[in-house]
């Protein structure tokens, strides 16, 4: 047998390795605007950062999920947060 009893010479399984998949949006606009966008993206928690250039700002968003329908469904919820409150 091999190291750690595994009969064979393929590597142990993984343990600690979790999946997980990342989307990011990014925004250009009007910094009041982006201030709104910012707090209502990090009111449903997501990882989120504004940059000022100029007389804009750019916000990028970054939204992570064990799972891919779980990402699906957390941007889906992020954009039409963000749509509200672009039309409101």
């Amino acid at each position: 047998m091999t190291p750690k009893g595994y009969p064979h010479i393929s590597p142990p399984p993984r343990d600690s390795m979790a999946e997980y998949y990342r989307a990011t949006v990014e925004w250009s606009g009007d910094s009041n605007l982006g201030t709104k966008l910012l707090a209502a993206a990090s009111m449903y928690g997501y990882i989120a950062e504004m940059h000022e250039n100029d007389e804009n700002v750019k916000l990028i968003i970054t939204v992570n999920h064990s799972t891919l329908q779980g990402l699906r469904n957390s941007i889906d919820e992020l954009l039409v947060e963000m749509s509200k409150i672009e039309e409101g």
